[in-house]
């Protein structure tokens, strides 16, 4: 669901991954799945839902996920994206209009350089469509379980449905949330899009779990660092500036 939906952000139309037969077994059974013959009519369609064999691509590209470091957006647009530990690129090192480059960095008080690492943040968001699942808030409290969420920062864990949000409840990863100082919200579109009450105030930081970061998306003048729930979790309960015990003599 993740990379379809940014697939869009990358300029298609649309974005499609051939179901397999996991997909299938997830399906199957479900409220509003077709039942009997109907289900069967179905996944033998479904089953044509594949690039033809014969179709020729522009270009392909092969991804090793575990030489990807953790990802964090420093722009306006979910592109504009580096491994958490380098540094914001210079204007010269990126394709595209060097006035808009600026202008981008100019909303989010950010200057060419610098590096990601000790910025002070003021939200973190879990949810959306594209990480709101039960898988994610596992990851999400593997992270932080035994940890305290900093003072610093306001987090809104929004499920992406009632049924994840009973996963959550059912498999004690509440009870994770809430000894950390989480709590739990309810299922929707949340801070995604800021059309409720869930709005991150002008001029503060939310690392945020959704799919877009243009000016504005969170609530008008927000500055949103797009990042995975991993990065999220670990933004929530580290201070940026970490102090030292001093050693006396």
């Amino acid at each position: 669901m993740t990379v379809c939906n940014l697939s869009i952000e990358m300029g298609a139309r649309g974005g499609i991954i051939a179901p397999d037969e996991k997909t299938f077994e997830y399906c199957k059974g479900r409220p509003h799945a077709p039942k009997g013959a109907a289900w069967e009519a179905a996944e033998l369609y479904w089953k044509t839902l594949f690039s033809d064999e014969d179709a020729v691509f522009d270009e392909e590209l092969t991804f090793i996920a575990s030489e990807i470091e953790p990802m964090i957006t420093y722009g306006t647009n979910p592109g504009m994206g580096m491994g958490v530990t380098k540094s914001i690129p210079n204007a010269s090192q990126v394709e595209g209009g060097v006035e808009t480059y600026k202008k981008s960095l100019g909303y989010m008080h950010f200057n060419e350089g610098e590096s990601m690492i000790g910025k002070k943040i003021d939200y973190v968001f879990l949810g959306s469509c594209t990480n709101g699942r039960i898988e994610d808030f596992r990851a999400f409290a593997s992270i932080i379980k035994g940890k305290k969420k900093a003072d610093n920062v306001t987090a809104w864990l929004v499920p992406g449905s009632h049924e994840v949000e009973a996963k959550i409840k059912e498999e004690g990863i509440l009870d994770i949330l809430t000894a950390a100082g989480f709590t739990l919200r309810q299922p929707g579109c949340s801070a995604c899009l800021a059309m409720n009450d869930d709005k991150i105030p002008a001029g503060k930081y939310a690392v945020s779990t959704s799919n877009r970061n243009f000016e504005g998306r969170q609530g008008p003048g927000s500055r949103t660092l797009l990042a995975s729930l991993l990065v999220a979790a670990a933004a929530a309960i580290i201070f940026p500036i970490l102090t030292l015990p001093v050693k006396k003599i």
